[in-house]
C-alpha cells in the first residue's frame, strides 16, 4: 500500500463491513454456496474477488494432492484429477469462521482497486505464478476484475510479442503508464449503504490548483469585482514589513539563518536508531559470567595465603569455585535455549507489536493485510517442512526477501517454534 491510502482505515472498515454482511447472511444460513456468494452484496466486485480467493485455494488444494510416489503426469490421472476437482468446485459450502476472513480480504482489495488501482495491480502481479507476467497468466484474472478493468490489458500490450516478462518489469510498466481510473464516488456510495465510509477513505474533493511548469501565472488569475481602492490596499500593507527587515541589523539575520542546518540534522540523528537494525544483545549467560568475574577475582585474592602448605588445598578450592561458575553459566544457557526454542501455540500470539511492525514493513512491503493473510496460511500448515516450503516458494520471491537478513531469520524462527 502506498502512503496516500490509510491502510489501517482500510483494514478496520473491511472487518466492519464483512462482519455486518456475515451477521445478516448467517442469521438465516449455516453455510454459504458459490451461487450465494455471487449475489451476496450489491458490490459485484466484492463478490467476484471472493470467488477468486476460492479459485486460488482450489488450485492450491489441487497441488497438494500430488505425490512424489505416483505418476501424476499420466493422462488418465490428469483426466481423473480434473474431473474430481471440477466436481468439488460445484459443491462449495463454507462455514462463517472460514468465509469471513475471505470476505475481509475481498473488501480490502476492492477498496484499493477503487482508490489506488496502481497498488492493486502491483499486488496482483506479485501473486502471478512463477512471478511471470504473461498473457497466459493474466487471462484467467481478467474475468474477476470489473472496476478499472482496462488497466491490465493496457499493460499486457507492452509484451509486444514476448512470451513473458518478470513481474517487476510489469510493475515498472505500470508506473510509467498513465492510468485513467474510474470515479470512486459511486462505488463508495454503494459501500456506505451497508456500512458508512470513514473520512480517512473519502477522497479529497478540493484538490489545490497547481500551475504546470510551462503555464503562465496569468492563466490562473481569477477576475474580481473589488473596487480599485480594495485591490490596491494589499500592496500598501507590506511596506512596514519591508522597512523592518531593512532596518534589522545583520546579526539578527544571521541568527535566523543559522538554526536551519541544526533543524535538518536533528531528525536524521533521531531516525537513525529506528532504521538501523538492532544490535544482537549479549546472551544472558555471558552477562552472568561477566558479572561474576570480578567476584571470582576477589575471592581468589582473599584466599591466597603465604603458607606453601595450603597451596594444593587452595587450588582445589578455586577449581571447585570455577566449576560452579561454569555450571551456572551452562545452566543459564540451557534455560535461555529452552525459552527461545520452546514450542508456541500460535504464530500470531508469539509476535510482539515491535516485531509486527518490522515484519510488515521489511518483509511484506508495508501491507498489513498480506502479513495477516500469510500468518493465517502458515497456521494451517501441518508441519514446519510445509510451512518452510510455503515461505520459500511464495513469500520470498513475491516480496524479494533477503533470506539471510535479521528480520527473515527471526520470522522463520518463530514459525519453526510453532511446529517444534
Amino acid at each position: 500500500m502506498s502512503n496516500k491510502l490509510n491502510l489501517s482505515a482500510v483494514e478496520r472498515y473491511s472487518k466492519a463491513f464483512a462482519a455486518k454482511v456475515c451477521n445478516d447472511f448467517f442469521a438465516e444460513y449455516s453455510s454459504i454456496t458459490g451461487k450465494q456468494i455471487l449475489g451476496l452484496t450489491s458490490l459485484q466486485q466484492v463478490n467476484m474477488l471472493t470467488i477468486k480467493a476460492l479459485f486460488d485455494k482450489w488450485q492450491a488444494d489441487t497441488q497438494r494432492l500430488r505425490s512424489p510416489y505416483f505418476d501424476f503426469g499420466a493422462s488418465e490421472v490428469q483426466q481423473a484429477l480434473k474431473t474430481f476437482m471440477n466436481t468439488v468446485s460445484q459443491h462449495i459450502s463454507i462455514k462463517r469462521e472460514h468465509f469471513e476472513p475471505l470476505l475481509v480480504d475481498s473488501v480490502g482489495e476492492t477498496l484499493v482497486l477503487i482508490l489506488e488501482p496502481q497498488t492493486f495491480y502491483k499486488e496482483l502481479m506479485r501473486d502471478l505464478p512463477s512471478f511471470k507476467f504473461s498473457q497466459e497468466n493474466i487471462r484467467p484474472l481478467t474475468k474477476y476484475i470489473l472496476i478499472n478493468k482496462d488497466i491490465l490489458p493496457k499493460i499486457a500490450e507492452k509484451l509486444n510479442g514476448q512470451e513473458f516478462v518478470f513481474a517487476n518489469q510489469a510493475m515498472t510498466w505500470l508506473e510509467e503508464t498513465p492510468l485513467s481510473a474510474e470515479n470512486p464516488e459511486k462505488y463508495l456510495a454503494q459501500f456506505a449503504e451497508i456500512v458508512p465510509i470513514p473520512e480517512e477513505l473519502v477522497p479529497s474533493k478540493e484538490a489545490p490548483k497547481v500551475a504546470p511548469e510551462s503555464a503562465s501565472f496569468f492563466d490562473f488569475v481569477v477576475p474580481t469585482t473589488q473596487s480599485r481602492e480594495e485591490v490596491q490596499q494589499p500592496r500598501y500593507e507590506p511596506q512596514p514589513v519591508i522597512e523592518r527587515v531593512i532596518e534589522t541589523p545583520p546579526p539578527v539575520v544571521e541568527r535566523i539563518v543559522e538554526p536551519a542546518p541544526v533543524y535538518v540534522e536533528k531528525p536524521v540523528e533521531v531516525a537513525a536508531p529506528v532504521v538501523v537494525p538492532r544490535p544482537e544483545p549479549t546472551p544472558i549467560y555471558e552477562q552472568k559470567v561477566e558479572s561474576l568475574t570480578p567476584r571470582i577475582n576477589e575471592a581468589i585474592a582473599e584466599r591466597i595465603a603465604p603458607k606453601e602448605a595450603e597451596d594444593i588445598r587452595l587450588n582445589e578450592k578455586l577449581a571447585s569455585d570455577q566449576k560452579s561458575v561454569n555450571d551456572q553459566a551452562q545452566s543459564s544457557k540451557s534455560v535461555l535455549d529452552y525459552h527461545q526454542n520452546s514450542r508456541i501455540e500460535g504464530i500470531t500470539g508469539a509476535i510482539s507489536l515491535n516485531q509486527r511492525f518490522l515484519f510488515t514493513n521489511n518483509l511484506f512491503g508495508g501491507n498489513i493485510q498480506a502479513f495477516s493473510h500469510a500468518l493465517e496460511e502458515l497456521e494451517l500448515c501441518k508441519d514446519f517442512s510445509e510451512a518452510k516450503e510455503l515461505i520459500l516458494k511464495k513469500y520470498v520471491p513475491r516480496y524479494m526477501w533477503d533470506i539471510t537478513g535479521a528480520e527473515a531469520e527471526e520470522f522463520i524462527d518463530i514459525v519453526k517454534r510453532r511446529f517444534n
